[in-house]
């Protein structure tokens, strides 16, 4: 097969229309389309259907993407490692990773792989997820839920989900217990960001439910409006910490509630032996273990801990 019927296939995945493709790739539109047929015709299946909005992809074009992806991508690794020597780490984050604490995992693998670049994607954890689960990504740092199978979980460091106040809101009775909070405005983040954080997961379950007066998806936006006396809010300790230099904020402490949680290394069990994923695991783990012994806890789907990445038992698939 050629090559280029793949890279093809891809752009117009990727640019939305067979034009845009076109442009991208620096050829005709009626090349684009002559290529996306040949392809066709080599696999006896249609990949696109061609709607009022444009294309979509149909299940067989939805399969062919993710082995093209990785074959564009494991060509593309090969080409660098044997000409330049240098390989490119796919790695993601979640924003508050990507915000806290990821310059810090970077530079302790940079320091022990210097040849290697990176293609960085921050988002929220479900999209991370996503990504990881279709191959657009090699490795992830995330605080959030994961929930496939399909995917190895390993705990780097401990944070915890704490509910922070202006210190100059004015409270009319102290808050001591976590139903203390129905009393507080609640400036929340995105819809359906709540599945994957344990703490409005525990809301919920206990029947806590505070009016929600402000959302964003942007971190420095819900600290601006806790600061602004719109309510309170929830954050990753380190986001707390950092935020306590420059604004005059308070955290809430409960007599019946802590919400501790683990930031995660996320990779697909698929790539379990994948000799630079666990390469950047170690230099992370052994980084973390320098000042903490929490580093280094794999835990599966059913939550079943093994210490470093070399324990991981091959037939768990």
């Amino acid at each position: 097969m050629n090559f280029k019927l793949l890279e093809t296939f891809i752009a117009v995945i990727d640019h939305k229309t067979m034009s845009r493709a076109a442009e991208h790739l620096f050829t005709s539109q009626p090349n684009v389309s002559m290529m996306i047929m040949e392809l066709e015709d080599y696999f006896d299946t249609k990949l696109f259907y061609r709607t009022s909005k444009g294309l979509e992809l149909t299940p067989s074009g939805s399969d062919l993407e993710h082995f093209a992806r990785k074959i564009i991508h494991d060509l593309n690794e090969m080409n660098q490692q044997m000409f330049s020597q240098k390989r490119t780490l796919r790695i993601g984050s979640s924003v508050t990773v990507g915000h806290y604490l990821l310059d810090e995992y970077l530079q302790t693998v940079k320091t022990a792989m210097p040849h290697l670049h990176f293609d960085i994607m921050i988002s929220n954890t479900e999209s991370i997820e996503e990504a990881i689960l279709a191959n657009h990504l090699d490795f992830a740092i995330v605080e959030g839920l994961i929930e496939s199978s399909r995917i190895y979980q390993v705990d780097l460091e401990e944070d915890e989900l704490v509910a922070v106040l202006s210190a100059d809101y004015p409270i009319e009775q102290p808050i001591t217990q976590l139903k203390d909070l129905n009393r507080l405005p609640w400036i929340a983040r995105e819809e359906g960001s709540h599945r994957r954080n344990q703490f409005e997961l525990d809301l919920k379950e206990r029947k806590i439910n505070p009016k929600v007066i402000f959302r964003a998806t942007n971190l420095d936006t819900i600290l601006q409006a806790v600061e602004h006396q719109y309510g309170f809010a929830v954050l990753s300790k380190f986001a707390f910490k950092e935020a306590q230099k420059k604004q005059n904020l308070q955290r809430l402490s409960f007599a019946d509630y802590r919400c501790s949680r683990s930031i995660r290394a996320i990779y697909r069990k698929d790539a379990e032996k994948d000799p630079l994923i666990k390469g950047v695991l170690h230099c992370i783990q052994s980084d973390l273990q320098n000042g903490s012994n929490y580093a280094g806890s794999e835990n599966n789907a059913d939550g079943t801990g093994f210490l470093f990445s070399e324990n991981i038992k091959s037939d768990d698939k």
